[in-house]
């Protein structure tokens, strides 16, 4: 597995909120998609889509408005040579009503062992289909959401490479929630609470396959959506 990393710098046509500036990049992604005949249907697919990215910076912090008429980064991350390259190819100059693509730039992320993960952009976990329009602090303990994480990091790693792992693999050895208070986002026009957590990867191979694998998929759910999107620390 390779992992790419595309920045990509971006015009702002409108001003965006800060809790606005995902889902204003998801259109902007999801249109390149109709842009190039092998993957126009790709984004509407019911299936693990191998990429993720963050929000805009420099951050919006003072009145929390990306504002019209500036130039802003963000990265995509993916899994496969086939969407880096159409994310150079067919993202590059796409736009919407509020904005419009200048640059994009790919590098390979090494594989490298990692000692942590953490977050950038919120996390999101659907729990159960009986809690999943709710957050999960209201029916579930701590133990829960990092379980939760720990079985959705191996079962995306099943499915993206045809593997069977052992269902108790050890993949942290340190697990912490950075957020004191829940972090709220849109999503389809809807307000979704998320969080934000550091994770220390274990040393056995396949957790570090795992986090590595991570880092160009994103955390637990809608990672497709501009969730869930980590950096990483090599071991020193």
């Amino acid at each position: 597995m390779e992992i790419y990393d595309i920045n990509v710098k971006v015009y702002t046509l409108q001003n965006i909120s800060k809790e606005d500036s995902i889902q204003s990049l998801s259109k902007l992604i999801d249109q390149s998609f109709y842009k190039n005949e092998n993957m126009k249907d790709f984004h509407t697919e019911n299936k693990i889509k191998g990429y993720c990215f963050n929000s805009l910076y420099p951050l919006a912090l003072d009145n929390k408005v990306y504002q019209k008429g500036n130039i802003y980064n963000f990265q995509i991350r993916c899994i496969q040579s086939k969407l880096k390259d159409h994310f150079v190819n067919f993202l590059c100059n796409e736009y919407t009503s509020k904005l419009k693509v200048l640059v994009c730039r790919s590098k390979k992320i090494n594989n490298k062992p990692i000692e942590k993960i953490y977050s950038i952009t919120p996390l999101i976990i659907k729990i159960s289909d009986e809690y999943k329009t709710q957050y999960w602090r209201n029916n579930h303990s701590e133990s829960d959401f990092f379980e939760y994480i720990r079985n959705s990091s191996i079962k995306k790693y099943e499915v993206l490479t045809g593997e069977k792992l052992d269902k108790n693999l050890q993949l942290f050895n340190y697990e912490r929630i950075d957020n004191k208070k829940p972090i709220s986002t849109k999503f389809k026009n809807k307000n979704i609470l998320g969080d934000k957590v550091t994770l220390r990867i274990d040393t056995n191979q396949k957790a570090q396959d795992i986090a590595y694998m991570v880092i160009g998929t994103g955390l637990c759910d809608i990672s497709s959506r501009g969730y869930g999107f980590v950096n990483y620390q090599y071991v020193k």
